[in-house]
């Protein structure tokens, strides 16, 4: 019955491609993990058109998810990206196994385990990686070591221990030249809770039910607004709701997205995809 979700990656070649890597050149430890992670998510972009857009079921199964996201070009959200990463991993030679996860964005209120993360094993270590999650998230693996602090890509998160099998992850802000997080002032810096995820192994059909609760429940986030987003070689550029921002190199940029044919076009230049176009434009702003 859900023997779609096991599958092997039909052409594994066409998804090195997509992401850039030479398979070959490429080895089962830690630099490598990172590499694959940050290839990702600049090549892929985090996106919920199906669910918010064109109310389209979403498959979970390998041969959808490759035939979607690697041949049709497409992103998707944590359920299908970390999904199809997975099987990457496993191609490329880690131990890897999924995991539940919850959002820890403060919106008033205790969010559901509604996230999928990855751990994988490299040697004697343990890391988390996600290649799913709106963002922030590291471009890298974080080790699972209580108090560990990785800066990559000018950000700095931390991660810490809560009471078993959770763990957190806390976004500290930009680094500075000397990996440290930089702060306006000698005060520690702010650290933000982003994710939290339990170190136990889950299996790919335990994520089926929540996915279909994320995707079709009008009271799911995926399912209320457009959200999509793709790090990039400077920063990160984003789409919420009908705002259009992007970041790099010390600049912002935001800007109101003022119809359907300006997302398009933004869709295509930034994020690489081209989608069928809704009936009509619908703005949030006031």
């Amino acid at each position: 019955m859900f023997e779609e979700l096991y599958e092997p990656l039909p052409d594994p070649a066409r998804y090195w491609n997509r992401l850039g890597i030479d398979r070959c050149g490429l080895s089962p430890d830690r630099e490598g993990l990172d590499r694959i992670v940050y290839a990702h998510q600049c090549a892929i972009p985090f996106e919920n058109l199906d669910a918010c857009d064109y109310r389209t079921p979403i498959s979970l199964g390998i041969g959808d998810l490759f035939e979607k996201i690697v041949l049709g070009r497409r992103g998707g959200y944590c359920f299908e990206l970390n999904a199809l990463f997975t099987a990457l991993l496993a191609d490329a030679g880690f131990a890897v196994a999924p995991c539940f996860a919850r959002s820890l964005k403060d919106r008033g209120y205790i969010q559901p385990v509604a996230h999928r993360g990855t751990i994988v094993a490299v040697g004697e270590e343990r890391v988390f990686c996600d290649v799913g999650y709106g963002g922030p998230m590291p471009a890298c693996a974080l080790p699972l070591e209580d108090g560990a602090e990785i800066s990559s890509c000018g950000q700095t998160f931390r991660i810490e221990r809560m009471e078993s099998p959770w763990w957190r992850i806390l976004y500290c802000g930009r680094a500075s030249s000397d990996g440290a997080a930089a702060s306006g002032s000698s005060a520690e810096p702010k650290r933000e809770p982003v994710l939290a995820f339990m170190d136990a192994v889950q299996h790919e059909v335990d994520f089926v039910a929540l996915s279909l609760y994320c995707s079709t429940h009008p009271n799911s986030i995926f399912t209320q607004q457009r959200m999509i987003n793709r790090r990039t070689g400077e920063g990160s550029v984003s789409v919420t709701a009908d705002r259009f921002v992007r970041t790099g190199r010390g600049v912002k940029e935001q800007r109101i997205i003022g119809s359907e044919d300006e997302f398009h076009a933004l869709l295509e230049q930034h994020f690489g995809i081209v989608a069928p176009r809704k009936a009509r434009w619908i703005t949030t702003a006031q």
